[in-house]
């Protein structure tokens, strides 16, 4: 079952998207513009999109008014993949963030997270 107002946060002057689970982070690994958020069971706690609007193809007027995300992850043997929703006021994007990295899941496995402003 997806995680209901997990913590997210946009940051105007850097331009950082901030979505977290809350739970405790072992381990940070920036792979480019995205620092990813490891928990103590390998699995995605949270993740900091620098350059947010650039990288998201969003303008930072729409990344102010963000009312709610969801991250779906998907772990494979060598690969992660990140699927995120937004909803802003009247419509919806759906961005995909394929990352290559190993973080030791021997099988496929997928978790879900909603992320909305307080």
């Amino acid at each position: 079952m997806a995680e209901v107002n997990a913590k997210m946060n946009y940051d105007e002057e850097e331009d950082i998207l901030s979505l977290s689970r809350g739970r405790k982070v072992k381990a940070s690994i920036d792979i480019g513009d995205f620092i990813i958020d490891i928990d103590h069971s390998g699995f995605i706690t949270g993740i900091e999109i620098l350059n947010a609007s650039q990288n998201l193809n969003i303008t930072e007027e729409q990344l102010k008014n963000l009312k709610q995300a969801s991250m779906n992850v998907t772990y494979k043997p060598n690969h992660v993949y990140i699927f995120l929703v937004m909803q802003f006021e009247n419509k919806e994007k759906d961005i995909s963030i394929p990352l290559t990295v190993d973080l030791g899941h021997g099988s496929v496995t997928t978790e879900s997270a909603q992320f909305a402003t307080a």
